[in-house]
Parts: C-alpha cells; sequence; structure tokens
C-alpha cells in the first residue's frame, strides 16, 4: 500500500497541479490576461504542493519546475526554453523567490495546524483520562486506565509493577499487550532500576537503554506506587515521551486519591467498630449489673434469712433467681451467636427441618408471660426449611421474646408460615403500639432498641433482632418488618424451603 507521504505520490501531486496551473494559464491568456496573471496560477500551484507533500524539497522542486514551465509554454517564443525578452530572466528570478517564500510559509502553516490539531487531541485525550481516573476507586481501576491509555494514544503494550509496603521491591507484574496476543517482555531489573532511580529508565534513555520497553516510576519519589512501562518504547517521539509522562502524571494523582479513600474507609470503620464497642461494653455493663445484682441479692437474702421465710417467699426469690440467670444465659448466647455469624466464625449445619418442629420447640424457650396471649397457627400442609435448627431457633425465640417485650399486657402475638415460592416465610404478628416508620430500617442494627436509643435503660441489650437478621443471611434469607393492621407489628423471616418427599 503507497503511503500519502511518498515520495512517488509527492511527485504525482507535484506534477499534477503543475499540469493544472499551465491549463488555467492558457486560459487566462486565452481571455486576453496578461502574463502576470499566468504567474499567479504557479505560485498557487506551489503552495498546493506545499500543503499536500510533505513540503522541503518539495517546495523547491515545484518552484523550479513553474519558473520553466511559465517559460516554456507562455513566454515568447513558446515551447522553447530561450527568452528573447531582456527583462525575463528577472521575471523568471522574482517568480521563483515568491512562488518559493508562499510555499514555504504555506508549509510552516500547515505544521503549525497538524501540531495544534495534535496538542488538542492530546489535551482531549488526557482530559477523558482525568474523567476515567475520577471514576476510580480502587488501584486496579487505575492501572486499566492506564493500559487504556497506553493502546489508544500510543499504540503500545502496558506492563505494571506495584510497589511492595516498602517501595524498594517490586510485586507480580500485571501485562496488557497490545496488540491483542502481543508478547510483552518480562524486564523486571529495570522496572527495578526505575524505581530505585526515581526516573525514566529503559529505550531511548541512557541507563538500560537497550531494553524493550521504557519505564516510569508512578507516585511520590519517596514512595512511588508502582512503576509504569511501554513496550516497545526504542521508537517514541519527544512528544510520545511527554504525553505519557502526563498520563503517569495523572495516574499518580489518582492512586494517591484511592490510597486516601481507601485510609479514610478504613478510619471509618475502625471508628465504627470502636463506637461498637464502647456501645457494648457500655450496654454489657449497664444492662447486665442488674440481674446480676438481683441474683447476689435474692442468693444472699436466702443464705443468710432463708430459714424464716415462708415457702411461698423463697420459691418466688428462686424464681426471681432462675429467671435473672435465663435472661443472662440468652444475652450471652445473642452475643455470641451475632459475632461468629458476622464474622463467618459460625457456618450453619443446615438440614430438612420441619417448620411446625421448631417454631413449637421456639415457643417452649421464649418467655413465658402470663398477661400474653401467643399462638401458633400451623400451616395446613407440612413445610420443610434447610437451616440449622439450632440457630432457627434462636431467631425464632428472640422474635417471640420481641414481640412480647414491646407490647402491652394482654397482647395478641401470632405466629404462622406459608411457602413462597423457594422460600418459607414464618411471620410473627402482634397488636401491640408497632414501629414507626423511621424506626423499621434500624431495628436490625446491634445494640438499638426501641425509641431511637442505644440499649441502655431497659432491660434489653438490643441484640435479639440483630441475631434474627445474621441468621437469616447465614442461610441466604432475609427478614422484614411491615405494620399490621389496624396495629402492631409484623416480622417476616425467610428460610430457604425443603421439598417435603413422597410418601
Amino acid at each position: 500500500m503507497i503511503r500519502r507521504d511518498s515520495p512517488f505520490v509527492s511527485l504525482l501531486v507535484t506534477a499534477g497541479l503543475l499540469a493544472a496551473a499551465t491549463a488555467a494559464g492558457a486560459l487566462l491568456r486565452a481571455a486576453g490576461l496578461q502574463e502576470a496573471t499566468v504567474v499567479v496560477t504557479y505560485v498557487l500551484a506551489v503552495i498546493g504542493v506545499a500543503l499536500a507533500t510533505p513540503g522541503g524539497p518539495w517546495c523547491l522542486i515545484a518552484a523550479a519546475l513553474s519558473v520553466l514551465a511559465f517559460n516554456f509554454f507562455f513566454a515568447a517564443p513558446t515551447l522553447s526554453l530561450a527568452a528573447l525578452d531582456p527583462a525575463m530572466p528577472g521575471t523568471f528570478a522574482v517568480m521563483f523567490v515568491v512562488a518559493l517564500l508562499a510555499g514555504h510559509v504555506a508549509a510552516r502553516l500547515r505544521l503549525q495546524a497538524r501540531a495544534a490539531e495534535a496538542a488538542r487531541l492530546q489535551a482531549q485525550a488526557l482530559l477523558d483520562l482525568s474523567g476515567r481516573l475520577q471514576d476510580c476507586t480502587a488501584p486496579d481501576d487505575v492501572v486499566a486506565a492506564m493500559a487504556r491509555s497506553a493502546a489508544e494514544l500510543l499504540g503500545r503494550s502496558f506492563v505494571w509493577y506495584p510497589a511492595r509496603g516498602d517501595a524498594r521491591s517490586l510485586g507480580d507484574r500485571a501485562a496488557f499487550p497490545f496488540p491483542t496476543g502481543a508478547t510483552v517482555a518480562d524486564e523486571r531489573t529495570v522496572a527495578l532500576r526505575a524505581l530505585a532511580n526515581g526516573s525514566p529508565t529503559g529505550a531511548s534513555t541512557e541507563a538500560f537503554g537497550s531494553a524493550a520497553g521504557l519505564y516510569l516510576p508512578v507516585g511520590p519519589s519517596a514512595a512511588p506506587r508502582g512503576v509504569a512501562g511501554i513496550l516497545p518504547a526504542a521508537d517514541l517521539s519527544p512528544e510520545q515521551l511527554k504525553l505519557w509522562r502526563s498520563v503517569c502524571g495523572l495516574a499518580a494523582l489518582a492512586l494517591d486519591r484511592v490510597a486516601a479513600l481507601r485510609a479514610r474507609e478504613e478510619a471509618a470503620v475502625r471508628a465504627r467498630e470502636e463506637r461498637t464497642r464502647a456501645d457494648l461494653l457500655r450496654s454489657i455493663s449497664h444492662d447486665l449489673r442488674t440481674p446480676l445484682t438481683s441474683i447476689s441479692g435474692n442468693a444472699d437474702v436466702l443464705l443468710d434469712a432463708g430459714a424464716a421465710l415462708d415457702a411461698g417467699t423463697r420459691r418466688q426469690l428462686l424464681a426471681t433467681i432462675r429467671d435473672d440467670a435465663s435472661w443472662l444465659r440468652a444475652t450471652v448466647e445473642n452475643l455470641l451467636t451475632v459475632t461468629r455469624l458476622e464474622e463467618g466464625g459460625v457456618r450453619p449445619q443446615a438440614d430438612a427441618e420441619l417448620v411446625d418442629d421448631l417454631v413449637e420447640e421456639a415457643l417452649r424457650h421464649a418467655a413465658g408471660d402470663a398477661g400474653h396471649v401467643v399462638t401458633f397457627e400451623a400451616p395446613p400442609e407440612p413445610l420443610l426449611v434447610r437451616v440449622d435448627p439450632a440457630l432457627a431457633v434462636q431467631a425464632l425465640v428472640n422474635l417471640v421474646n420481641n414481640a412480647v417485650a414491646h407490647t402491652p399486657a394482654g397482647s395478641r402475638v401470632t405466629v404462622h408460615a406459608a411457602r413462597e415460592g423457594a422460600q418459607v416465610s414464618i411471620i410473627v404478628a402482634d397488636d401491640g403500639p408497632g414501629i414507626p416508620d423511621a424506626e423499621k430500617d434500624r431495628v436490625f442494627e446491634a445494640f438499638h432498641t426501641s425509641g431511637g436509643a442505644l440499649a441502655d435503660g431497659t432491660r434489653s441489650v438490643g441484640l435479639g433482632l440483630s441475631v434474627c437478621r445474621a441468621v437469616a443471611r447465614a442461610h441466604g434469607g432475609t427478614i422484614t418488618v411491615r405494620d399490621n393492621m389496624p396495629h402492631g407489628a409484623v416480622f417476616s423471616l425467610t428460610l430457604p424451603a425443603e421439598e417435603v418427599p413422597d410418601v
């Protein structure tokens, strides 16, 4: 394929424009115009050659040929290079100089226009890259954006060596070949020198000039984020090298921003963990003190004056000790369960379980309260779920206890279940005051109790519903809350269904 800037194409362009100028000059002369008008057509032809060819010698050739063509076709005698008019040599000289200067100016303007267009395209490319880097949220995103720029702007393969923690060694490289299937050399030694020197190393530089790629450290000189390389790089122009430096500079800023964002996120996580730990200690120290004090006080009474008390009083004190101890045990179990589930320390031992058995077991362990009516409406057909029975029962106990704790005496708490596609929903509904809309999204948070305050003022650590959510997630299910009609709350715990085998 013939290139547009090849000598053959330039020769054809020069010949064609001069032929067109000669034809135009003939028409002008036939119309009765002076020879000076013909000279202008040749000057325009030289300008056209300067704009359509690489310029340089072609302007000189076109200017010389235009003088010869004018002499041959238009100066008397025509069709001869001999000039009878003694003023013609001066005319030829002026024509040659004017044509040459005009062509030179046109060539310079063309080069300046091309340079301006290239600068505009580069600026637009860097602006687009900056926009892509703004969307990056991880170091790998920044590296991928650099690889794309290397391919789109330079047509080169890209390789990235991340710096290790001490910024003195490099991790595993990530290669991005271009075009697809190209081999990317592993020049770790050259990249290490670039990291150590803090300057470009490799092809077109004094250090490792015979290397296939050019490697630039990216990031602060004291602690670079890594080393970026482009291959092949032996034929890089100064403009391309400058452009690649700009790309690396933008990438360094993006990596710094991503690192700062990650540091802020980690700091926020640590702050949340500290707040959670403080809330836990505050809640545990405050809410566990009451039952422990009650147990200790009642035990002292029984030890010191037990013989003097009647049987009914002793039984009441023992029942109080039992209730307080049961509450403490349930609290500790909830705390351990939610911690292990959220940290992945517990894997549910799932098995097929009958929903009726799970609910009945939960009701036997739920808080007994003669002032509440707790009923289970068994489904018309057997329902099976694949769950860890201990975790499922604990979640159901917490749901029932939550309904009892937040409804006045005499309220009704109803438990029923239904199949919904691949899930079974176990629903606990009450007719109490309900939950405000602003609280619905927060009731499943650890240490959160009704009223929007962290648990510290009532006998509730605020872990029950958090355990329910953790159990649901561990089984691939969900838990939601909505309003009951005309008043109250409805909690729906969905668990994976198991098909009932044919008998």
